[in-house]
């Protein structure tokens, strides 16, 4: 496994780990000694990827994942929307972050990019389905581009389908997609399953990229969280993925950047 920090160009908020420009945070990645990131970015299209790129070669930082929730925020683009056009535009907007992540081949996040039932006009059905056909054009395009997909099992106050380890297994067992997997998240873990050990076990095969935080959204260490568990089961399961820090940057970046990775090389016994 492959503890991996987070980092966005956007400096509104205190989400996530590391904030600024690419050639700022980078290279403060690794000082504090990461050798993988997940880039959460708005557009992949508007930005310089050959800058992000030859900075993360030049620092031996691997893209590990691109983090997309913000579009569904800002521009309301959902791949079960009512709206053909709306679901085109997130697939368009999809594609354009598998460029981005090619050259690492780096998962790209299906996480609140999904959307709603809200987002459609019956009780859900009509979401399924289109959520659905949205998946699999990706998963087609995943496979041209040589990325993986996530699809993340979020908590019910965030997705309204989906939101257990055990139902996106019985999903993706139906559906049968060539590169999309689980992307699993501490923080709705501890909402969601009732034992997530157990949980993560019975997703083996399935499971393609881990968010971690403790409960509280701080840094790894930081409240009650059982990351033992979590990453004892992660083993046990043969993933050898990353651990995604999504965390806030609480107290400050150095300060979360540094505590968090202390505390899984740790628990990771290394």
């Amino acid at each position: 496994m492959i503890i991996s920090t987070t980092g966005t160009l956007s400096q509104d908020d205190n989400f996530l780990v590391y904030h600024g420009p690419y050639a700022e945070i980078i290279p403060q990645m690794a000082e504090d000694g990461y050798q993988g990131v997940e880039m959460h970015i708005f557009d992949s299209a508007e930005i310089d990827r050959q800058e992000l790129w030859s900075l993360l070669k030049k620092y031996n930082i691997r893209l590990t994942s691109i983090g997309t929730g913000s579009v569904y925020g800002r521009l309301h683009y959902s791949l079960g929307a009512a709206d053909q056009a709306v679901r085109k535009a997130a697939i368009r907007h999809l594609e354009q972050h598998m460029v981005t992540a090619a050259p690492d081949q780096a998962l790209v996040i299906l996480g609140l990019v999904a959307g709603r039932f809200s987002d459609c006009h019956d009780d859900g059905e009509e979401f399924k389905k289109n959520l659905t056909d949205s998946l699999h054009k990706l998963d087609d395009l995943a496979e041209h581009y040589q990325v993986r997909l996530g699809f993340e099992i979020m908590n019910r106050f965030e997705s309204d389908y989906l939101t257990t380890i055990a139902e996106g297994v019985e999903y993706l067992k139906k559906e049968k997609f060539q590169k999309l997997l689980l992307h699993i998240d501490t923080v709705h873990m501890n909402i969601e399953e009732a034992h997530i050990g157990d949980a993560i076990r019975a997703g083996k095969g399935y499971i393609g990229h881990v968010h971690v935080a403790d409960n509280d959204r701080w840094y790894p260490g930081h409240a009650h969280y059982d990351f033992q568990e979590t990453i004892q089961a992660l083993k046990e399961i043969g993933y050898d993925g990353a651990l995604a820090l999504e965390t806030n940057c609480e107290p400050d970046t150095r300060t979360c950047a540094r505590k968090s990775l202390e505390y899984l090389k740790r628990i990771l016994g290394e």
